[in-house]
Parts: C-alpha cells; structure tokens; sequence
C-alpha cells in the first residue's frame, strides 16, 4: 500500500518527482553540489533539457529541466538532437573493424573506395579521417542546406566536399572535418555491406541496451538520442561490450596533441582526464563525458542553442566535479560579467572585467553581442563588443568587430576609427583595408 502511495503521488506531481538521486557513492556530495546549485540557482532554471551522472551501474543522479519546442515538459528519456556526438558511433564502428582485422588504419580511401572520385583524397588514410587530420574540410553551405532534405543515404552527402581540394598533407596539420567522417561512413558500409545506421544498430545500439537512438542518416553526426542512451553507450565502452581494452585505449590516446584520438575528444581538468565528445547546432547541443581510471560518466543535453543555458550547466557540472580550471575559470568570468552588464550596464561590467584580470572568452562574449544585434539592440551589441576590446585591447579583430557593429548603427566615424586601429596592429589586413578605402572614398 505505501509503494502504492508514492507511486501515485509521484503522478499527480510530476515536477516534484521529477528528480532522482538514486545510489550513494563516492561522488555523493559533488552530486548534492550539483543538485542543490541548480535547484537554488538560476542554471536550472534557464537549462531545457536533460541530465545523467552515473559511477558504473549505479546512476547517481538524473534530472529533466524546462521544456521542448512544443512546450511540453522534457523527461529523462526526452530524445535530443545528437549533432557531432554521433561521431563516436562512427570512430567505434570503425574501430570494430579494425579489431576484427576487416581494416587497417593504415589504408587509403583509394584502397577501400576505389571509385571514390577525388584522386587527392584517395591517399588520405583512415587513421588521418578519425583524428581530423585529413586536409579534408566540410560540406556545410549554402547549397547543403537548400537541398538538406533531400539526404536520404551517405552518398547524398558527396556532391557537397567530394570535389573539394585537400587543405594541407595529411597527418601534418589538425582541421575537424565533417567531410572526413562521412567518408569513414561510407567505408563501413563498403567492408560490411550493410548501411551505415544499419550496422550501427546490430553492432552498437542492441549490444548497448540503446531502444531510443536514430535513425542516423549521417556518419558526421545528426539524428536523435537521450541521455540514458548515452549513459548506456559509455557503460558498453566501459564495461568493453563493443571493444577491446587495447582498442578503446588507442581511440583515447592523442596521437598529436591535438585533444583529440580517434572519434573522442580528450580534455584534462587538472588531474582528471576526460574523453567523450559534445556536439552543437542550432537548438541543439549535449556531452558525454566519462573519466579515464574511474567509472564516472557525465551526460548532458539540451533542445536549445550551446549558450541558451547548457554551457553554463555543463561548466558548472565540470566545476564540482573537477575543480577549478583556467579554461572553467574564464567560461563563469564570461558569465559574470555579462550578468552584470545586463543588470548594470556597461560601466559596472567594465569595472568588473578589471577586477577579473580581462579574463573572459572572446568567442562567447562576441556570441551576446551577436544575440543583441539580432534583437535589434545596436547599442548594446555595440557595448559588449567594446568589453572584448577591454579585454584582447592588443589584438586587431576585436576592434574591426567592433567597427562593422558601429557600421550596422550608422556611426560611420566611430567605425572608420576602430577600422584604422585594428590595422595599426595587424596593417596586412586585407578585408579591413578595402572595407576602410570603399569608406573613405564616400566621405
């Protein structure tokens, strides 16, 4: 009768049950951090999506916050848009293959794809595809996207990079690469004979316990998961369902210093070594990480963009977690100073990023003043952009920003100043030099 009861309380108030911390361990109090910061603070409340944190089979800690586009509450078992954390798939098919002695990462794409049409291409190897390290670049653009619906296999994909040329030798220099993997895609289905999500989902998703995954139409990354489908894909790596220890050790180990292995990114956070990978697109974005040593795993995903509320979750998460980073440290700098501009204005975010050292990431302050100027907001656009010249005050790209901002607001002066001070420290800037004369010939 009491399970009864709880069973029905639980059901006439899903928010309040909505929450689950359902095993004690050694990461106990980082996980009651985590809860009692997002259930006191604004980050849950901004945060639309899902979370998981696990050590092994026990799942420590699992939470759905906010709503989809339609409105409705997420759930646990929500699916969300997998972007670049399908990539993993890819590498683990791949490395499938390998073990089984199917494939070398020493071949070509001229060994394994010997129509594939472009001849530079053909010497790339499958080591090269895996790590980024290809010369290949992307098949997103104007014409990919026009045309988006109309992918219904991988080889759709080709018209949009196959006649690309190469960027630079391969194995020299570190570009990631869509392209790369689609590629690796379509070398699985050439040594299996079967279709790319096919093969993934007898030899990944079944053996993982994953009944929520897909369809995946590309080898680069899209289609839809959960976050329980992920905690059980890094359980199956964990626990070598899918691979070999010797294997999953060689697809996290960085080969070049690059943070990345083959289909993994590798990140350090002081002492803890992270391998997974994230992915991110409009109204999408999510991780999996997990610890090498250790069998914690951390998942989280959103149905919004990067900025909307997840990165400021998943940073605060890695802060319990793993302690204070530089690269932490600047991402919650970041945070507080554009906090403070939108509740006190510039003058107030100004003095703060002093007494923070200018430390703060320019890629994500650019991103809110991008935000503003897509809202109409010139004038605050205008403000965050001088915050990033306080801060990266002897770089030149920050006041050419700045500049094509006061341009957009019709302050052709104050633009052709910062114009002219950006090629004071960079004066083989093109684009600025020709964007300055075609100004000053209208003067």
């Amino acid at each position: 009768m009491k399970k009864l009861i709880v069973i029905m309380v639980c059901f006439a108030s899903l928010t309040a049950c909505k929450t689950e911390t359902i095993a004690q361990s050694g990461y106990t109090d980082k996980v009651d951090a985590v809860r009692n910061l997002f259930d006191s603070t604004a980050l849950g409340e901004n945060y639309h999506g899902s979370v998981l944190i696990a050590e092994g089979e026990k799942i420590l800690f699992q939470n759905a916050y906010g709503k989809n586009q339609l409105n409705e509450p997420n759930e646990i078992n929500t699916q969300y848009g997998l972007a670049s954390m399908g990539k993993m798939f890819t590498a683990t098919a791949t490395m499938q293959l390998v073990e089984q002695g199917k494939l070398s990462l020493e071949q070509t794409i001229g060994e394994l794809l010997p129509d594939y049409p472009n001849e530079g291409a053909k010497k790339i190897k499958v080591k090269h595809l895996l790590t980024h390290t290809s010369g290949m670049g992307d098949y997103f653009g104007p014409a990919f996207f026009e045309n988006q619906e109309n992918i219904k296999s991988l080889s759709d994909f080709l018209p949009y990079f196959v006649n690309d040329p190469i960027n630079f030798v391969p194995g020299e220099q570190m570009r990631y690469s869509n392209a790369g993997y689609i590629v690796l895609g379509l070398i699985i289905e050439e040594i299996t004979g079967e279709k790319y999500h096919m093969y993934l989902e007898e030899h990944i998703f079944k053996p993982s316990g994953m009944n929520n995954t897909g369809p995946l139409i590309g080898s680069a990354g899209g289609g839809l998961s959960t976050v329980s489908d992920l905690y059980k894909f890094a359980l199956a790596l964990q626990k070598h369902k899918l691979l070999g220890k010797k294997t999953l050790t060689a697809m996290t180990t960085d080969y070049l210093g690059h943070g990345y292995g083959y289909g993994m990114t590798l990140k350090q956070f002081n002492e803890n070594y992270i391998y997974g990978h994230n992915g991110g697109a409009p109204g999408i974005a999510g991780e999996l990480s997990m610890v090498m040593g250790e069998p914690l795993i951390i998942v989280t995903m959103t149905n919004r963009n990067p900025l909307d509320g997840w990165a400021q979750m998943r940073t605060n998460i890695q802060k319990e977690f793993f302690g204070i980073t530089p690269e932490i440290e600047k991402f919650l700098n970041t945070e507080e100073v554009i906090k403070t501009y939108k509740l006190k204005g510039f003058t107030e975010a100004s003095k703060q990023l002093t007494r923070l050292n200018n430390n703060i990431i320019d890629k994500n302050t650019f991103r809110y003043a991008e935000q503003f100027a897509g809202q109409g907001e010139m004038g605050k656009a205008i403000e965050v952009m001088k915050l990033i010249v306080q801060a990266y005050a002897n770089e030149p790209y920050p006041y050419a920003f700045l500049a094509d901002f006061q341009l957009q607001a019709g302050l052709k002066e104050e633009a052709i100043k910062n114009y002219k001070k950006s090629l004071e420290i960079n004066p083989q800037d093109q684009q600025v030099i020709e964007r300055l004369k075609q100004l000053e010939q209208k003067k």
